[in-house]
């Protein structure tokens, strides 16, 4: 993993090969976006063909995520354009192209067809993504069929239903992917950083789904355009409100509220889309015979979209939210945290530019987390970010560059000198700045590589670092979805959210950059998967992985009932295996999944050789899921729809108590054991050797759609927890108390939408 790369002479080849474009001047290109008229929305994968009228020749090629289309090596003539998109109408129109110029742009609106999109978009389009190595791609549809009580999906409970991600429990707003941390997790909202996107319930994050248009998720092996986590990326993407008519929904059920709206600011021009959640869960929880439940969270998200030229369009979002709640319910602190969210996104091309595509993100995003009160709070944590990226596509003949340049600002303040010996009050600021490449070449006609770097520069506070990533696409027959891909890059982090996980009733993190030595946390992953349809209706996918960790901060372990402690760094492998069957076909859906994986960590500390006799202690940390399986199953028949969602998961690690005592400290002078009681301490085992009971529960939901003249409602019932399971959340081992998750909890909700 070493870094020590002379990063000037990175910059050279980079901008020699950039700049190398400029031979390519002898053949006509034709490119441009294709959208959905409504609401100006890239379409991915939409089909595009030019075929000649003189010799009946034809050339096509698919868009990718923005829309994009290119054709590289045109000639002058007449052609018809032919664009196809599952659940629009067609389009076909005549192109005449003159060498006059070198580029020609063509940008295309679909219009929408009368069926449902995003029901075709899973029975279709699914065959046609051409995915990396651990991608996932997330349509709406998708998040309706996860049982989520209340009137909507929600991505959070989606993600729960992948093999691989693992939540301690249902409360608490703590994702784990493939072994890695929440903090080492990047949330992008429309190229904006969330550092809090799960809210304290666990069914929700900020992401429902009335406002999403796709997500792209990636569980490891991600290319050089992402940077700075070294466990996951989850890149969503907001739909534009409606350019030609206002809309507007409502719904409520026990767990939450949300009201959503939107519509044309100038008609066909620009939109605005607006939408507003609040839980009701606290209120609500009074009703049941479990009790009450001493959580709140609430969200606001507001997006202003312009249409600009040649299908390019340029928006603002605004997000703020708010989480307060205890964990335990009885004995547990109070935990609260806040997101705010401003960013500036613009996309377009230009016939004047050889840069075939321009994306310019612009944002600030703040997060706050804190424990006790508002007024007078034990321990807080603040991180802000001025983050400023452009992203660049370009085409070399037939060889596709992007590339990209950022830079971000990072203020950091925290204080948590009640919980960290070594780490009090403290506040930090760094400057980053770096670039990325990547390209895509194929060797025949079956494999498609696709090498990548990125570069970093830290003002002060690191050492530059890089980052070669390599992914590998085989496609043995010439289908998207028949496919070998793999890949292998190096990942690196230089701040973290530092958390105790040994409490697992805990949901603070405190952002700062590594405390020992300035080093920063590097993964290396390897991932390699097949995915392979099996008739017209059945896909089958197989993915393995391996990942190898180096300076991952921990809290050292201690006997202390306050963990007043010190941090440590660890190394540590993880390794495992993601297997998916789906079938799809007209109204009914089902799915398996299944996921093996084990994440170890090795570190070294004295109080190791003062309890056990070695200084080196390896372990299986708290969120390491040995096994877990998720199915579901669902119908959706004229308006008439049924969904469950059946999970479960072998025990987590818990460090287990043998007894209790005080402990007395002798310094100068001996303590009066006749007044003195010392600090309490648990005498307790070596670090997560033995685990919780397993975890399974079986969530429902039915719901019936009334069609009215101009609007419709929806009525849903479901239950989480049917056969009312119970299962651990955590061991409270300096009480001796068990904190279960939710017991068997019905619910009702209504929501009601204009058409």
């Amino acid at each position: 993993m070493n870094t020590n790369i002379n990063f000037s002479k990175l910059l050279i080849f980079f901008f020699c090969l950039l700049f190398s474009s400029q031979a390519n001047a002898q053949s006509i290109t034709l490119t441009g976006i294709i959208t959905a008229k409504s609401s100006g929305q890239p379409l991915g994968m939409a089909n595009v063909s030019l075929q000649s009228l003189e010799n009946n020749a034809v050339q096509g090629t698919a868009t990718d995520n923005n829309g994009l289309y290119h054709f590289s090596t045109v000639t002058a003539g007449k052609y018809i354009f032919h664009v196809s998109y599952v659940g629009y109408k067609t389009h076909i129109d005549t192109l005449n192209i003159s060498w006059t110029k070198e580029k020609y742009v063509h940008s295309v609106a679909l219009e929408e067809d009368e069926l449902d999109l995003d029901e075709l978009y899973i029975t279709d389009n699914r065959r046609k993504q051409d995915l990396d190595a651990g991608q996932q791609k997330i349509s709406r549809t998708e998040l309706k069929r996860v049982p989520t009580p209340a009137g909507s999906g929600d991505l959070a409970s989606y993600l729960l239903t992948l093999p691989g991600v693992v939540a301690t429990g249902d409360r608490g707003g703590q994702f784990f992917v493939r072994g890695g941390t929440p903090s080492q997790n990047l949330t992008l909202l429309d190229g904006a950083i969330v550092y809090r996107p799960f809210h304290i319930v666990g069914f929700f994050s900020v992401f429902p789904e009335k406002a999403v248009s796709n997500v792209d998720f990636y569980a490891g092996g991600f290319g050089p355009e992402y940077n700075s986590r070294t466990s996951s990326v989850l890149d969503v993407r907001l739909r534009n409100g409606n350019y030609n008519e206002h809309k507007v929904s409502a719904s409520v059920s026990p767990f939450v509220s949300e009201i959503f709206a939107e519509g044309p600011l100038k008609k066909g021009k620009s939109s605005f889309m607006i939408l507003g959640r609040g839980s009701l869960i606290e209120q609500a929880s009074q009703l049941y015979p479990s009790g009450q439940q001493p959580l709140r969270f609430n969200s606001q998200l507001i997006k202003i979209s312009n249409k600009t030229n040649n299908g390019g369009n340029c928006s603002t979002i605004f997000m703020r939210t708010y989480d307060r709640g205890k964990l335990d319910y009885e004995y547990g602190n109070s935990f609260s945290w806040k997101n705010f969210v401003l960013g500036e996104r613009c996309i377009g091309i230009s016939e004047s530019s050889s840069v075939s595509f321009t994306e310019l993100n612009v944002s600030v995003s703040r997060s706050v987390n804190q424990v006790g009160t508002e007024e007078n709070p034990e321990r807080y944590s603040n991180i802000t970010n001025f983050n400023t990226k452009l992203n660049l596509t370009q085409f070399v003949k037939e060889v596709r560059l992007d590339y990209g340049f950022f830079t971000n600002l990072r203020w950091l303040s925290h204080d948590i000198s009640d919980l960290l010996f070594n780490t009090q009050e403290d506040e930090n600021v760094f400057i980053t700045s770096g670039a990325y490449i990547k390209t895509m070449f194929k060797i025949g006609e079956t494999l498609e590589i696709q090498p990548g770097i990125s570069g970093s520069v830290f003002l002060k506070k690191f050492k530059p670092s890089i980052e070669p990533r390599l992914q590998l696409s085989w496609h043995p027959r010439q289908k998207p979805s028949e496919e070998l891909n793999a890949s292998i890059g190096l990942y690196t982090q230089p701040i973290a959210g530092i958390t105790d996980f040994r409490d697992a009733g805990s949901s603070f993190s405190a952002w700062m950059p590594i405390p020992k030595g300035n080093a920063q946390m590097q993964a290396v992953h390897a991932v390699l998967g097949w995915r392979q349809p099996i008739g017209n209706f059945l896909d089958v996918s197989v993915e393995g992985y391996y990942k190898w960790l180096k300076n991952t901060p921990i809290a050292a372990w201690s006997t202390f009932a306050k963990f007043g402690t010190q941090l440590e760094l660890a190394e540590g492998t993880v390794e495992g295996i993601d297997v998916q069957l789906k079938y799809n076909r007209d109204h009914f859906y089902t799915s398996l999944g299944y996921g093996y994986s084990t994440t170890e960590y090795e570190t070294e500390q004295s109080n190791f050789t003062t309890w056990f006799g070695v200084e080196k202690q390896k372990y299986h940390p708290g969120h390491d899921r040995r096994h877990q399986l998720n199915a579901q199953m669902g119908i959706n028949i004229k308006g008439f729809s049924f969904n469950m969602n059946w999970k479960y998961g072998s025990g987590l690690p818990y460090t287990q108590p043998y007894g209790f005592d005080s402990y007395l400290e002798y310094n100068d002078l001996l303590p009066d054991v006749t007044n003195e009681y010392g600090s309490p301490r648990a005498l307790i085992d070596k670090p997560f050797n033995n685990r919780l009971p397993d975890f399974h529960t079986l969530n429902i939901s039915l719901e019936q759609i009334f069609k009215l003249s101009s609007a419709q409602i929806s009525l849903q019932a479901g239950a989480i927890n049917t056969y009312n399971q119970n299962n651990i959340f955590y061991y409270d081992i300096y009480r001796h108390r068990r904190i279960d998750q939710l017991p068997f909890y019905p619910y009702m909700s209504l929501k009601m939408e204009t058409l």
